[in-house]
């Protein structure tokens, strides 16, 4: 049979110089994703799933006293996935996760100031992430105090995660606790608060709906 003259032997020059520059594109997004991932991670971690644990043991390794410390932890934070962000969040908001690492106060406090800088450096570049807002309101009060600052992040924590259950359930504890400082914004915010976590935990709504009665909220 004679071969068909309009059937082309071999890929053309142009189709070869496609594949090539294909894989040279391939070949430089996997260098880059590799370098983030060794200017963000540990080396082990790379292998297993980013929890509040290897978060903590990582955190231990930056220095703040170096500014690029703070934008490599606003780089990992912008990188995780929700169920990431949401653990890591619930656990750092706790006294416990800095006091674990063992250091002192002074050592604690200069780790949750690079802990606010990298929210706040997250925050700008991705400001949907609302378990971040939380966390700087946290950090913030617990560095400074209940401002005007912290009531701004906890209306934007509210306004990007309404309905998370774990975090209103920790944004409004905060908020009870803070009730007389409280504007008229954020305390419609805590009535609605009450609400979700009437659907999810109607015992602990119970108790917290008593607490802020006492504190002179009206329901």
């Amino acid at each position: 049979m004679t071969p068909d003259p309009k059937v082309k032997r071999g890929a053309s020059p142009f189709a070869m110089g496609l594949l090539l520059c294909l894989g040279v594109g391939v070949a430089s997004l996997g260098g880059y994703q590799l370098f983030r991932l060794n200017n963000t991670h540990q080396h082990d971690e790379v292998l297993y799933s980013v929890s509040p644990g290897t978060l903590q043991v990582w955190l231990m390794t930056l220095d703040p006293a170096v500014p690029d410390d703070a934008a490599r932890l606003a780089d990992r934070f912008v990188g995780m996935t929700l169920p990431q962000r949401r653990d890591a969040v619930l656990a750092i908001a706790q006294p416990a996760y800095f006091e674990a690492m063992g250091q002192d106060f002074a050592g604690r406090r200069s780790l949750q100031m690079l802990m606010l800088e990298a929210s706040e450096l997250a925050l700008a570049r991705a400001p949907a992430l609302g378990e971040f807002w939380f966390l700087a309101a946290k950090l913030r009060t617990g560095l400074y105090g209940f401002d005007a600052a912290v009531q701004r992040y906890l209306e934007l924590s509210y306004t990007y995660s309404p309905k998370e259950v774990d975090l209103v359930l920790e944004r409004l504890q905060m908020m009870s606790l803070a009730w007389p400082l409280l504007g008229t914004r954020l305390k419609d915010i805590v009535r609605h608060d009450v609400k979700i976590v009437d659907q999810a935990y109607p015992k602990r709504a119970a108790e917290l709906r008593q607490y802020l009665l006492r504190a002179g909220a009206k329901l």
